[in-house]
C-alpha cells in the first residue's frame, strides 16, 4: 500500500509528501509505527508542543491490547528475555493486580503514573533514537551510520537548521530526557489532520506487516491491533447447529472439561484455542461449555493431554449427527460462510465417511500446531480440577 496524500494549492508546495511516505521504511524495531501513530492520535487535541513523555504514554496505551490480550511480541525475545522497551514497559504495568487487558485508557494512564519509576528506563530508551530516526527520510545528507545520530544536541540543531529551508513534519525542542518536545509544523499539522484516515490506515498496514514477521504462525494480526469487537463475532449459525445436534442425540451432551451434563441452550460456545489467538470462529475450534467454566478458562489453553480426546469425541458426535440427519445438514451448511473457512476442514475433516479414528487424526494433525503456536506465544495452560474422561 503506497501512501498517497490529498493535497491542493492551499498547501505549501515544499511539503515533501514523498519523503513522508518513506518515514516507516526499513524499521528494525516497531517504535517508528507507534511513535508516529501516537502523534497522529494526539494532534486533534494538542495545539502546542508535545512532550516526549506524552507521546510515549500514548504509545503504551496504543500497544496495550496487542501485548496484554493477544500476547504479541513487539520485538525480539532473546533467551526468554524481552528486548523491546515498549513491550517491557507494558508488561511491568500489567503485573499490577489492578490492571488487565480490558483496562480503559484512563486506567492505563493511571497505571503508567503508579509505575513511573519502574518503567522510566524503558521510556528513556524510547527517546534515544526514535524521534530522530523517524525523520531520516528527510535527512538524506546524514548516512545511517553517521555518529551525529547518537548526539541528540547536534541532531536537534541540525533538524532546526534544515527546517529553515525545508519544512519538516516536526522539529525537536531541547530539554532533559522525557521533557524534550516536538513542535509540529503548522502546514504539516493541517495536511496530516486532513488526511487522518489515510495516514492511520497506512501506519496500521505497515505495523501489521512488521508484527507478522515478529510473530510467525500467529493468525489474524490485523484484528489484534485494538480491542476486539464482540459484535463482529460470528457464532449464531454455529450455536444453532449445536442446538440441533443436541436435540437429535439420544444421549446428553457433557462438558468436555468437567464431565457435567449440559443444556446446550444455556451453555457458552467456547474456543478450545482462545479466540484472541486464532481470531476466527471456525467450527473445529468451537465446543459447548458450562458458562461458569468459560469464565474460569478465559484466555488460556486447556491442557492438551487432558482434554483433546474429549474435544475430538464430542466433535465427532456432532460430525456423525450432521451426516446422518438431512435437517441438521442444512444447519451445518449455514455455517460454511462464517465458521468453515480452513481448507483442511472443508476438504478432509467435515466430509462423509470418516471413521472416528480418521476424524480424530485429521483434527489433531491440524489443531495441534495452532495450539503449540499459541503456547509458544505465551498463552497459559488451564485445567478443570475434577477431570473425567467422556465417552
Amino acid at each position: 500500500m503506497d501512501l498517497v496524500l490529498h493535497t491542493d494549492a492551499s498547501y505549501r508546495n515544499d511539503l515533501d509528501t514523498g519523503k513522508f511516505a518513506r518515514m516507516l521504511d526499513d524499521p528494525s524495531q516497531c517504535y517508528k509505527f507507534y511513535w508516529l501513530e501516537a502523534i497522529l492520535n494526539l494532534l486533534p487535541t494538542e495545539e502546542g508542543d508535545i512532550s516526549f513523555e506524552k507521546i510515549i504514554d500514548e504509545m503504551i496505551c496504543d500497544a496495550w491490547y496487542s501485548v496484554t490480550r493477544y500476547k504479541l511480541h513487539l520485538g525480539p525475545t532473546i533467551r526468554g528475555k524481552c528486548e523491546n522497551a515498549l513491550e517491557r514497559a507494558i508488561n511491568v504495568i500489567n503485573r499490577d493486580d489492578q490492571m488487565s487487558y480490558a483496562s480503559s485508557k484512563d486506567e492505563i494512564m493511571h497505571g503508567i503514573e503508579l509505575h513511573q519509576a519502574e518503567i522510566r528506563a524503558d521510556k528513556l530508551t524510547l527517546t534515544i533514537n526514535v524521534p530522530y530516526r523517524l525523520l531520516s527520510s528527510f535527512l538524506d545528507e546524514i548516512g545511517g551510520s553517521n555518529k551525529m545520530w547518537y548526539k541528540s544536541g547536534e541532531m536537534i540543531r541540525y533538524i532546526s537548521l534544515l527546517n529553515q529551508d525545508t519544512a519538516l513534519p516536526y522539529i525537536i525542542i531541547d530539554g532533559k530526557g522525557l521533557e524534550k518536545k516536538i513542535r509540529i509544523h503548522p502546514e504539516w499539522r493541517r495536511l496530516i489532520i486532513d488526511n487522518y484516515p489515510i495516514i492511520k490506515g497506512w501506519i496500521q498496514m505497515k505495523k501489521v506487516r512488521f508484527l507478522q514477521d515478529r510473530n510467525p504462525g500467529v493468525p489474524g494480526i490485523i484484528y489484534k491491533l485494538a480491542p476486539e469487537n464482540e459484535n463482529g463475532r460470528k457464532l449464531s449459525n454455529a450455536k444453532a447447529l449445536w442446538k440441533e445436534v443436541a436435540d437429535a442425540l439420544a444421549t446428553p451432551i457433557h462438558d468436555i472439561y468437567s464431565g457435567h451434563e449440559i443444556d446446550v441452550r444455556k451453555s457458552d460456545l467456547d474456543h478450545f484455542v482462545p479466540w484472541s489467538f486464532v481470531a476466527n470462529d471456525e467450527l473445529w475450534d468451537l465446543i459447548p461449555m458450562e458458562r461458569r467454566l468459560n469464565s474460569s478458562k478465559s484466555n488460556r489453553l486447556p491442557e492438551w493431554d487432558l482434554y483433546f480426546g474429549n474435544l475430538a469425541a464430542l466433535q465427532y458426535k456432532m460430525y456423525e449427527t450432521v451426516f446422518s440427519h438431512e435437517q441438521i445438514q442444512k444447519a451445518f451448511e449455514k455455517c460454511r460462510r462464517d465458521n468453515l473457512n480452513a481448507m483442511w476442514a472443508v476438504e478432509n475433516l467435515y466430509i462423509p465417511g470418516n471413521t472416528e479414528e480418521q476424524f480424530t487424526n485429521i483434527l489433531e494433525h491440524n489443531l495441534r500446531p495452532v495450539y503449540d503456536a499459541a503456547k509458544l506465544q505465551g498463552y497459559g495452560l488451564w485445567r478443570y480440577t475434577d477431570y473425567v474422561v467422556i465417552r
